[in-house]
């Protein structure tokens, strides 16, 4: 093989080889291809609420609308069958929670355990976000 005139036959040997094993040209195993990208949070959340049987679209929307889990679907599950609340008071304790705010369990608990009004359990539970989000501008469509 005369010099600049491409890849060794040994190389391309062990290019294949090595291919073929599923390693990369360094030694390393090669990365699979890639594969269908992770779901986004808020489609995870929504998804959750559409197999759960929930027919609101527009009410879903806006429940999993900025969620970085599938923690709103999960809350408002949990309250689903909580009589005492209106879906919007549901959707004001749900919406942005967290894994870490757990806004449905603090609700029942006020509930069992005080006779705090609805409104007063929904204000206290709610997520620390919720608090924020009434100082910024929301645009309606």
């Amino acid at each position: 093989m005369k010099p600049g005139s491409g890849a060794s036959p040994l190389f391309r040997t062990a290019a294949v080889l090595a291919a073929l094993l599923g390693l990369s040209a360094r030694g390393s195993p090669a990365q699979p291809p890639e594969e269908e990208a992770e779901q986004a949070p808020q489609l995870s959340c929504y998804d959750l609420v559409k197999q759960k049987g929930f027919t609101d679209e527009h009410l879903a929307t806006q429940l999993c609308q900025g969620a970085r889990s599938t923690a709103p679907a999960k809350c408002y599950l949990r309250l689903q069958n909580e009589g005492s609340l209106t879906d919007s008071q549901v959707l004001q304790l749900c919406q942005y929670a967290t894994p870490e705010d757990d806004p449905a369990g603090c609700y029942i608990q006020a509930r069992e355990k005080s006779f705090i009004e609805t409104w007063r359990g929904v204000q206290l539970c709610q997520p620390p976000i919720q608090e924020l989000l009434r100082y910024c501008p929301r645009y309606v469509y």
